[in-house]
């Protein structure tokens, strides 16, 4: 494994591999933050220096299926299975009769 860093201003951005995995930030009046990224390039964490801190779940094709913050904020995506409300994938189908002929 091999890990990079690349600094631009006030942000260090780590990879691992060639691809970004974390990114750090300290302003000169001491804030920070810190932000982790999945395989993707998708934020999957960010936390900063005054306690807020939310999480992002993504499906295959890069769309957050789930979010949660500090505060207590959590929103799930419509499709996602793990959504309380999930009610499954509804489709078409044709009615059914039974057949009565023996």
């Amino acid at each position: 494994m091999k890990l990079t860093k690349k600094t631009i201003e006030n942000e260090d951005v780590y990879f691992e591999n060639g691809v970004k995995k974390y990114t750090y930030y300290k302003s000169s009046d001491g804030f920070e933050y810190w932000k982790e990224y999945d395989s993707n390039d998708n934020r999957i964490h960010y936390k900063n220096s005054y306690g807020y801190e939310y999480w992002e779940e993504y499906d295959k094709n890069n769309n957050v299926i789930h979010y949660k913050d500090s505060s207590g904020y959590e929103t799930w995506s419509d499709d996602n299975p793990k959504n309380p409300n999930y009610i499954g994938v509804e489709v078409d189908i044709e009615p059914f009769t039974f057949n009565t002929e023996k």
